[in-house]
C-alpha cells in the first residue's frame, strides 16, 4: 500500500479522480488483490465511509451556518431592544437623570459643548 502519512492533505481535485478510479475499479470483474488491504471489500468500505463522512460533514455545516444566522439575528434583536430601551428612559427619566447614565449613555448635562472656531481670513 502506497505509504499516505495522516498529514497528507488530499485535494478535492485528487478525491474527485479517486472516485472516478474507484468507478472504473468496479468494472474489473476479475480483479484480486494480492494485499487485503487493496480488495474490492476494502475499496467499498473506504468508499462508503468517504460518503458517509461526506454528508456528516455538510449536514454539520449546514447546522453550524443555520446556528450561526439564529445568533446573528438574536444579537440584532437584543440591540434593538437594547437601544429602544435607552431611548424610551431618555425620554421617561430625561436625558440628564442618573437612569441614563446607569445604561452606559453620558448625560446630557455632562456632554462638552462643541465651540465652532470661526476661521480668519488671510489677505484679501
Amino acid at each position: 500500500m502506497p505509504n499516505v502519512s495522516e498529514s497528507t492533505r488530499v485535494t478535492p481535485k485528487q478525491v474527485q479522480k479517486d472516485i472516478e478510479s474507484y468507478h472504473a475499479f468496479g468494472s474489473m470483474t476479475d480483479y484480486r488483490a494480492n494485499n487485503t488491504a487493496h480488495s474490492r471489500e476494502a475499496a467499498d468500505v473506504a468508499y462508503e465511509t468517504l460518503r458517509s463522512a461526506e454528508q456528516h460533514a455538510i449536514t454539520t455545516q449546514a447546522a453550524a451556518n443555520a446556528a450561526a444566522d439564529a445568533l446573528t439575528a438574536a444579537r440584532r434583536d437584543f440591540h434593538g431592544i437594547v437601544l429602544g430601551i435607552k431611548n424610551e428612559a431618555r425620554a421617561l427619566y430625561g436625558p440628564s437623570s442618573d437612569q441614563v447614565a446607569a445604561l452606559g449613555l453620558k448625560k446630557k448635562s455632562d456632554q462638552t459643548k462643541r465651540v465652532r472656531v470661526k476661521k480668519e481670513v488671510v489677505g484679501g
